[in-house]
């Protein structure tokens, strides 16, 4: 839906939103204005009906684009729009800091993600583009529409879908063909599903479990609308991503991919889209050419690490595949950063295939770099540095991979350990804020003793509590050490700020922290005039011994 700012401001760049039909008219407004919408008020340009393509046609007559395979000649050399993607070897070329890059540099002489499957899940992937061609797994991509069901081809029906095929090159152009551009990982396999093209729950479901024991990562740039709501993630999204984690990979787990959103300007949250609050979902954010959070940046608790996009600057947005067997050098938001994390965790599983879904996570967070070091939200505990801004850091592939190599397994789902709390019901008032100052907070306890944990992975914070505009309201874990994990900050909401019924938190920030002993949840209202009460909350927390 549109993002309304003030005139000054730059318009936000969009990690893909669920879909909804629209008008042809309304597309074409659409296709004008594709920063400044999301994929909620734009639809996917799907086509829900029409005839099987013809022959030697890729696409149903009823799209607006047409394709057949075509005939490429093998070339080697330079990619000549490499000196663009600053994003892997960062000279200060944008205007940025050189050094402020993915660090693949001494990776890829040994390690391009020969041996992994990534699947790109999105609008439309243009599995025959030149520089994506070379890495498609022949027979692997699957057609959401129904007029194509099930072919090879998840091809672009209509010029507005955009948006996957520069998200499978940031992870999957060729390098070394003399063509365009090269992705992170520029050897592995390329598998590309556009469920986002019907918009259906169990399309989506189907591809986040699509040939999960020989596709490792799925990957995703999309998520619930920036809109400043929350947005609870449906039962068949929960037992896909649960499916993949137990038996993806022959039970080492599926690795998946989400953008923590663009929203910060709004002052979004992270922990406010429920497809992000969930056990084995790796959360990326953005940091800019020179290593800091850019404008649109979404903080959240839920956070693992940050890949590389834009800011202000037009220099800094980020060059890559585009439709048509085409290139863009305007690429951004979490759209752009996210995909560079799925393409160093394909250079770690190619590294060590043996890495479970679990080690793949605690060795993110533990190689990620420390970036904007001199930012005050930094904190170093359980040997890990935090910010809630950046969570562990930005994304270093010389490190991760390295730690790969090595890397002692903690085991899969079936070795991680789980730990409930007692479920708390305090029906305390939250005090309404004044003029000058928030109100006063409504704080309830829980303890948990004799758990096995004795490092933390991951909790789930089910939170309760009526209130007539959950917008006024900052919720806070206070873990035993002292550590906080804001789950949630006051805004102002674009629309109806949703409601707070055993809305399902996540939380990485107590990554190696003891499970045992008291626990707090602190609920405050920061804005005037609306009033509730603190009603009911549980504790779920993973890890290890």
């Amino acid at each position: 839906m549109p993002f309304e700012v003030p005139i000054a401001a730059p318009r936000p760049p969009r990690a893909r939103s669920r879909a909804l039909p629209v008008s042809a008219g309304f597309a074409r407004l659409c296709a004008a204005l594709a920063t400044a919408v999301t994929l909620a008020a734009c639809g996917g340009g799907s086509d829900s009906g029409g005839t099987a393509p013809l022959p030697g046609q890729l696409n149903e007559p009823s799209c607006e684009l047409q394709y057949s395979l075509p005939t490429y000649t093998v070339s080697t050399g330079a990619d000549p729009l490499f000196p663009k993607q600053w994003h892997l070897l960062n000279t200060g070329q944008s205007g940025g800091t050189p050094g402020a890059d993915l660090n693949v540099g001494d990776v890829w002489p040994t390690d391009r993600g020969e041996g992994v499957r990534v699947a790109v899940i999105d609008d439309a992937i243009e599995v025959i583009h030149e520089d994506l061609m070379p890495n498609v797994v022949a027979g692997g991509s699957y057609n959401f529409r129904p007029a194509s069901l099930g072919n090879d081809y998840p091809l672009p029906c209509s010029s507005i879908q955009t948006h996957g095929t520069p998200v499978a090159g940031i992870i999957a152009a060729r390098d070394g063909n003399a063509l365009g551009v090269s992705g992170v990982a520029p050897r592995t396999g390329l598998v590309g599903l556009n469920a986002l093209a019907t918009n259906l729950d169990a399309d989506i479901a189907m591809a986040l479990g699509y040939d999960r024991s020989v596709n490792a990562i799925f990957h995703n740039s999309w998520g619930s609308p920036d809109n400043s709501s929350l947005n609870p993630s449906d039962a068949s999204f929960n037992a896909a991503i649960d499916g993949g984690l137990a038996s993806g990979r022959d039970g080492k787990g599926s690795i998946f991919v989400f953008p923590a959103g663009n929203g910060g300007a709004l002052g979004d949250n992270s922990n406010f889209d429920g497809y992000v609050n969930r056990r084995g979902i790796i959360t990326v954010c953005a940091v800019d050419h020179t290593g800091v959070q850019p404008w649109y940046g979404e903080s959240g608790a839920n956070v693992l690490l940050c890949g590389y996009s834009s800011n202000t600057s037009v220099a800094s947005e980020i060059t890559t595949t585009a439709i048509g067997n085409g290139y863009r050098q305007d690429f951004t938001g979490t759209s752009a950063s996210t995909p560079m994390v799925s393409g160093v965790v394909a250079l770690m599983l190619s590294a060590n295939p043996a890495l479970t879904w679990r080690d793949v996570e605690l060795i993110l967070a533990s190689t990620a770099h420390k970036t904007d070091a001199t930012e005050a939200g930094w904190t170093t505990n359980f040997g890990l540095n935090h910010n809630p801004k950046y969570g562990f850091g930005s994304v270093d592939a010389k490190a991760a991979v390295d730690a790969a190599k090595t890397w002692v397994s903690v085991g899969g789902s079936t070795d991680q350990v789980q730990c409930d709390s007692e479920t708390r019901t305090p029906s305390l008032a939250i005090g309404d804020a004044s003029a000058v100052a928030d109100g006063a907070p409504a704080e309830d306890s829980l303890t948990i003793a004799g758990c096995g944990i004795g490092r933390i992975e991951f909790i789930e914070i089910q939170f309760t509590a009526t209130h007539t505009y959950s917008g006024d309201l900052r919720v806070e874990l206070i873990s035993p050490n002292g550590l906080v994990s804001v789950l949630a900050n006051s805004r102002v909401c674009s629309s109806d700020c949703g409601d707070y019924v055993a809305w399902p938190f996540g939380s990485v920030r107590h990554m190696n922290e003891p499970a045992n002993g008291q626990w707090r949840l602190r609920v405050t209202d920061q804005q005037r005039l609306d009033t509730g009460t603190f009603d009911r909350w549980k504790l779920r927390i993973w890890g290890r011994g």
